[in-house]
Order: structure tokens, then C-alpha cells, then sequence
């Protein structure tokens, strides 16, 4: 029966969509960084946990994005009950101009059966110096008509909230959130008009709200072999995301796969385990849009775990002194 209401949240959260422009992200590896799309997912272990990721987007492409994410995030318990906490960082840039967000994350646990549903809240600061939803392909006369990404400048700092809900168990795990709820405001200023008086010639425009789902499940095949398929929805006005994975995990060391990416294209990626730290890589080969102009995408990844109780000092030992 709680089975039944969880699944009946998620699925009015996906039948609310509304067709928005997107700017979030579309990491290959969305698995290491899933506290980026999902607020619910921060103390989703029982350890301190501190990932990082580096995507290189359109390779080739002057002024071509890269994104940086950092998190760290563990899990509380007060008042009886079960808690996780996280704070993040995220920047895009394109040549010299920079959007970045800095946020806290909530999510408060209970556990229902075999599994345990989230509810997160994500209450963060953009400063944005570009505005994401122009991006552009344009030919750089100066350059030998070399392909170049443009975008509308904006200066602006305003506040952002994600929420978000997941129901996971040991194997499996659904989510679905959303992202930009508040739906920040600012200006637009055409590049043509960047030397003009910006009231009269810039654009009022909103990041708008966007919805994403995630489920993934872990299959054990025999051991030490595991097949972990996913699946990653994210939508917006002019894009929808969607991402079908299939990894494979060896002796819970090494792990390979691939994706498809929609009418995108597909991403192929590798990873491993070195004691609590896990690397991986991915490559991204684009069949539409802006991509298809480029070399690909590359994307480096880096998650690392340790015990909470690591900063906790031992107890020093008892001796028992006798006076002779």
C-alpha cells in the first residue's frame, strides 16, 4: 500500500510538467552525482560522502561549455529520526563568462518496509553572467569563420529552490524532483544591444522549472558480476533529456557501459574502485544538434566515501593506578 502512494507522488509530479526551456546539466555519469538533480539524495549512505565531476562539452568549439560540480553530503540522526545533509557547487562557463550556484540541501528519511522515502529541499544563490537558454553556434569572421558559442551577457544574483522525493532500497531506487520551483528571474541582454541602455533593451526572462526521474535497479547476475540498469528523464520547453543506461559491475572493482541519449546520440564510460574512492570516465558522440558539429564531450568523475565516525576521537584507555 505505501508502495502504491509513493509511486502515485511520482506519478503526479511527471503528469504536472509543463514544457520549459532548460539549463541544467546533462551529466553522462548522472549516477555519481545524483544530489545535483535530486535534493533527496544528500546522506543517502552511512558515510561522508565527496564527489566531483568535469565535463568538456563540444569539443572543438570555441568558447565551448564546461562544467565543474562539487558536493558533500552524510547523513544525521536527531530527535529520533533520520536525517541527511549536503552542500553542492556548480559552475558553467562559456569563455570568460561564468554561472555559478552555491546551495545547502535537506532531506529528512523514514523508513517504510525494506526501503526508506526521502523528501529534499534544495535553497541555493545563482550568479549569472550569461543567459544559458541563448546559447548559440555562430561562424567568427575574425577566426576564418571558425564555429564559436555565443550567448546573451546577464548580471544578476538570485535565489534558487529544488525539491525533491525518492523511495530506494538496497537494489533499487526511484526518484523524481523538481528543479527551479521558485523560477529566478533576470535580464537578457542581446549581444547586439550589450553597449545600449539595458532597460530598454534587455529581455525580462525566468530560469524556468524543469522536472527530472531517475530509477535504477542492481541485478546480480553471478558472482562477482552485477548489471546495474538505469534510466534518466529530464525535461524542459525546447529539450528533453533522456538517457537509458546499462552498466556493468565486476567484482565490485571495475565497471563499464554504455547509453543511449535519446535523438542525442549515446555515451560510453568506464570506471574504478580504489579502496573508498571511485573514478570514471565517459565519452559522449552526439548524432543531432550543436553537438554533432564537435568532437564529443569528455567527462571525468570522482566520488569518495569515508566512515563519520573518522573525526570522532577514541576513547582513551582506562588504567588503574595502585598506590604501593
Amino acid at each position: 500500500m505505501e508502495k502504491r502512494r509513493i509511486l502515485f507522488l511520482i506519478a503526479l509530479l511527471l503528469l504536472a510538467i509543463q514544457l520549459q526551456a532548460q539549463w541544467e546539466a546533462a551529466f553522462s555519469q548522472f549516477w555519481t552525482v545524483r544530489n545535483y538533480y535530486n535534493p533527496s539524495f544528500a546522506g543517502g549512505t552511512d558515510k561522508i560522502q565527496v564527489s566531483g565531476l568535469y565535463k568538456y562539452q563540444w569539443i572543438g568549439i570555441e568558447n565551448a561549455p564546461k562544467h565543474i560540480f562539487l558536493s558533500a553530503d552524510m547523513p544525521v540522526e536527531f530527535f529520533g529520526m533520520r536525517h541527511g545533509i549536503g552542500i553542492l557547487t556548480y559552475n558553467n562557463s562559456i569563455g570568460n563568462e561564468r554561472n555559478s550556484l552555491f546551495a545547502a540541501q535537506y532531506t529528512f528519511k523514514h523508513k517504510i518496509g525494506k526501503g526508506m522515502l526521502s523528501f529534499g529541499i534544495q535553497v541555493g544563490m545563482y550568479e549569472l553572467n550569461f543567459d544559458a537558454a541563448s546559447i548559440h553556434l555562430t561562424a567568427d569572421s575574425t577566426k576564418n569563420n571558425k564555429k564559436t558559442i555565443r550567448s546573451n551577457p546577464v548580471d544578476k544574483k538570485t535565489f534558487n529552490l529544488n525539491a525533491g522525493i525518492l523511495w530506494m532500497t538496497k537494489n533499487l531506487y526511484i526518484s523524481a524532483a523538481a528543479m527551479n520551483i521558485n523560477r529566478p528571474s533576470f535580464y537578457s541582454m542581446p549581444i547586439s544591444n550589450v553597449s545600449t541602455n539595458v532597460a530598454n533593451d534587455s529581455t525580462f526572462s525566468k530560469i524556468s522549472l524543469s522536472y527530472n526521474f531517475m530509477a535504477g535497479c542492481n541485478i546480480t547476475l553471478f558472482h562477482p558480476l552485477e548489471i546495474q540498469p538505469m534510466f534518466f528523464a529530464q525535461t524542459g520547453l525546447s529539450d528533453t533529456h533522456l538517457q537509458t543506461v546499462l552498466r556493468v559491475v565486476y567484482n565490485k572493482k571495475y565497471s563499464a557501459g554504455a547509453s543511449w541519449n535519446g535523438n542525442n546520440g549515446y555515451s560510453f564510460f568506464a570506471g574504478v574502485n580504489i579502496g573508498d574512492m571511485e573514478i570514471g570516465y565517459a565519452y559522449d558522440l552526439h548524432t543531432s544538434g550543436i553537438g554533432k558539429e564537435s568532437g564529443g564531450n569528455h567527462e571525468i568523475s570522482v566520488r569518495y566515501c569515508f566512515p563519520i565516525d573518522l573525526f570522532k576521537k577514541e576513547p582513551m584507555p582506562y588504567k588503574s593506578i595502585r598506590l604501593l
